[in-house]
């Protein structure tokens, strides 16, 4: 039965139950009402525990009334006592059945007490339980039969929850076990998690289900996220709909930003939470962490530890994870994947963004007070949600920002937006980018300024050879994401970015690192450049055409990057550069030119340092002449240079990994020591319709990959070819003089494309030894004029 708390009530009664009790006590009157039930609600009332208890039997037809159903509702702990008569009262199990819904349904505590009973017998429905429902049984129509159903299957669920078995024990200890279990329950007031909080249902979900997988062991949940994701708020939601199922909880807030010298009061903190509530004194820190050490050890406890990004903050408060009672949880949230998987979190959870609808949601909750924006502000309220990206902390800062603000206002707010950041949010995103060293921050800004979108391998040979340990470093500390390979970052964290290049020099763009787009048009057309300037990246789209002078890089004499480029090829932009024009290339590690208008690089071009080459679409006939050593140089992209007639050779380029020269038109030849580039793995010559010869392989070429002759007038190719090993991929479509498979490529055992399609391949034009390729996977022959290949060849490729 259930019942008051210090009132009782009669079914009939008309009485209002006053609500928000803090224990709904479930029992059967004949066998506990005067003896355990009794002391147990006694004892509750004692400690100021609002008890709803039933003086009644209220067996009347069995159902529950309003008054009852709404004190359960709205009952914090259900104490069900089963005794031996229990389940005989249909207003018992009909009240069981209640409680298992709002249990469900509101994620309620339920305690179980079996008085002289077998748990098993409450299981499975065995002696006087099995009696009872068979009894119950016997009359009833088919709606009591699925009753009686419902009575099982709530009885199965409640007794596999925790609890206590009165059995030859004292009836006072086992009073006083559930007084302190309720105690620290009602004791662990709920962590403020704020308001309007948009989307928390979901984390709560996902977590909760990612963390029933550790059960059995000690679980270490790490959440990350940027900066202003929300990581806290989760972490405090978690901590209110779980700290109950532990003995003692804890939750140290900001750690990050606490002192060392507060790491006293740190394990004090802690103490107080797992020690549930008493005050400890501790004279240092060493007594402190044997204190700690002992307490976790034989207790399972939940604690979080809110926003750490070093491990060493953890290591007076818990060192390791088996410092840790089995089945006790760590929860720790942080801007650092690192720090996580060096404490060892075995559950890991990021923060993702808030989609559209939540967004608009939390934006209009603190810029109307309402779910929607205002129809008057609808457009302007969807271009901010569109600039803070899903972010919760600029959609509640802006929100709260814009609140009760006139429509011109919000204009000249979303104006100022698109080129300052907000300074509460700049502030909180660049507490990670403050933590980095100064080779972290430099990649940082190459990323948010030119490569946000690039290919990670081709960013990190860029940067140089600390660039790919940086890039993890980005990644860990939430800075940029990697997705197939693909470098991205949130577009407030870019804006960070491009801020604190700005405030390098907010008056004087020519006196900053790095400059991109206007700033480095009007720097470089008006002749204002430094040497401050490290990378320089212009969109030949989003300016006037480019007309520099002899004195436009006279200054920019420590340039790394420098890219000009056309993303729009089909538009032919041309740019006017002077016979003379020079650049200080010297620290230079990238030089992209779209356009590139002159004949050759400046004579003074020595960019012993330059990784990568490419000048699409360029006048070029020859890159530099006289002897030049550029062992770093790794990839040249000369593709379109309609007017190149001659490529470097082995001893200016040793290292060359990759060549591309398609839509070459006047390259005539290939150099003859081309089988001395040992690093060599692509090699595009699509579209050079002079090119007639393929140069001697003299020694193997174990890297080459990608060999494309597309598009020129070869006839043949040399013996020799058998010596590229390693050649997988072989292309010699469009090939006008080609009238026979060349014998030779029948011996590249390592080949899987072959690409013959549309050349002048005559009948008896295809060598029968086709078939020795063993691992070809892909062959063309569309376009050929035969009307049929060897039967061998038929047959494996049909």
């Amino acid at each position: 039965m259930a019942s008051s708390s210090t009132h009782t009530i009669k079914a009939s009664s008309s009485t209002t139950i006053s609500r928000n009790y803090d224990v709904f006590l479930s029992f059967t009157g004949c066998d506990t009402r005067k003896n355990f039930t009794d002391h147990l609600y006694t004892t509750l009332t004692a400690y100021g525990i609002r008890t709803f208890r039933d003086d009644e039997e209220l067996e009347n037809g069995g159902d529950i009334a309003s008054d009852l159903s709404r004190a359960m509702e709205e009952s914090t702990i259900f104490l069900i006592v089963f005794s031996k008569n229990y389940a005989y009262s249909r207003w018992c199990l009909n009240e069981l059945v209640k409680i298992i819904e709002v249990k469900n349904q509101k994620e309620r505590m339920v305690l179980r007490i079996f008085y002289h009973v077998d748990p098993s017998d409450v299981r499975n429905q065995r002696g006087s339980f099995g009696e009872a429902l068979a009894d119950h049984k016997r009359y009833a129509n088919q709606e009591k039969k699925e009753m009686i159903q419902k009575w099982r299957t709530a009885l199965k669920e409640v007794a596999n929850l925790s609890g206590c078995h009165v059995d030859d024990q004292y009836e006072s200890q086992v009073v006083k076990e559930i007084i302190d279990i309720i105690m620290r329950r009602l004791n662990n007031q709920p962590l403020n998690v704020g308001k309007n909080i948009v989307g928390i249902d979901i984390h709560l979900k996902k977590l909760k289900l990612l963390m029933n997988t550790e059960l059995n062991k000690v679980s270490v949940v790490g959440i990350y996220g940027i900066g202003g994701a929300g990581k806290t708020t989760i972490a405090k939601a978690i901590y209110n709909e779980i700290s109950h199922q532990y003995e003692s909880s804890s939750f140290l807030r900001n750690i990050k930003e606490r002192p060392k010298s507060d790491i006293l009061q740190l394990q004090q903190e802690l103490l107080h939470g797992i020690l549930k509530g008493k005050n400890v004194r501790i004279s240092n820190i060493d007594e402190g962490t044997i204190m700690i050490k002992r307490c976790l050890s034989s207790n399972r406890v939940l604690v979080v530890f809110d926003d750490v990004d070093e491990l060493k903050q953890l290591e007076y408060l818990a060192e390791e994870k088996d410092w840790f009672e089995s089945k006790s949880t760590i929860i720790i949230t942080s801007r650092d994947k690192q720090v996580l998987a060096q404490y060892g979190a075995n559950i890991s959870y990021e923060v993702p963004k808030l989609n559209k609808e939540e967004a608009v949601e939390l934006f209009s909750l603190w810029a109307f007070k309402q779910n929607l924006p205002k129809e008057v502000y609808k457009n302007l309220s969807y271009s901010i949600v569109d600039y803070a990206n899903g972010l919760p902390l600029a959609l509640k800062v802006l929100g709260a920002s814009l609140f009760g603000k006139k429509q011109s206002e919000w204009e000249s707010a979303l104006c100022k937006l698109k080129t300052t950041p907000h300074m509460e949010i700049h502030n909180v995103l660049k507490i990670s980018f403050n933590r980095l060293d100064d080779l972290e921050q430099g990649i940082f800004l190459d990323i948010a300024c030119f490569f946000k979108g690039n290919d990670k391998y081709f960013v990190s040979r860029i940067l140089g050879p600390y660039a790919e340990h940086g890039i993890t470093t980005l990644e860990d500390r939430c800075l940029i994401t990697i997705s197939k390979n693909m470098l991205d970052m949130h577009d407030l964290i870019q804006q960070m970015g491009w801020e604190i290049i700005c405030c390098e020099c907010p008056k004087d763009p020519g006196r900053r690192s790095r400059l991109w787009d206007s700033d480095a048009y009007d720097v470089l057309t008006r002749n204002m450049g430094t040497r401050a300037i490290k990378g320089l990246f212009l969109d030949k789209c989003k300016s006037n055409p480019l007309q520099l002078t002899a004195e436009s890089f006279k200054l920019i004499n420590r340039l790394r990057l420098l890219k000009i480029y056309n993303p729009h090829r089909e538009l032919f932009l041309e740019d006017h550069l002077p016979r003379g024009f020079e650049f200080s290339s010297h620290e230079l590690t990238y030089l992209h030119w779209d356009g590139y208008s002159l004949e050759s690089l400046p004579m003074n071009f020595h960019a012993n340092s330059l990784v990568e080459l490419s000048l699409r679409d360029s006048n070029i006939k020859q890159l530099w002449s006289g002897d030049k050593l550029h062992d770093k140089l790794k990839f040249i992209d000369l593709s379109y240079s309609t007017h190149l007639i001659k490529i470097p050779d082995f001893s200016s380029v040793p290292n060359l990994e990759s060549l591309t020269l398609e839509g070459c038109v006047d390259l005539a030849v290939l150099p003859r020591d081309i089988y001395k580039w040992k690093q060599l793995k692509k090699l595009s010559c699509n579209g050079c319709s002079k090119l007639e010869r393929f140069p001697e392989i003299k020694i193997s070429m174990r890297k080459l990959r990608v060999l494309d002759l597309s598009g020129t007038i070869i006839t043949d190719l040399p013996s020799s070819i058998t010596h590229l090993h390693g050649l997988q991929t072989l292309r010699l479509s469009k090939c006008s003089e080609l009238h026979k498979i060349p014998i030779h490529i029948c011996q590249l055992s390592s080949l899987k494309v072959l690409d013959l399609g549309h050349n002048n391949i005559m009948e008896g034009g295809i060598p029968s030894d086709i078939c020795h390729l063993s691992s070809l996977e892909k062959l063309n022959l569309a376009g050929g004029h035969f009307s049929s290949i060897p039967a061998t060849q038929e047959t494996k490729y049909r």
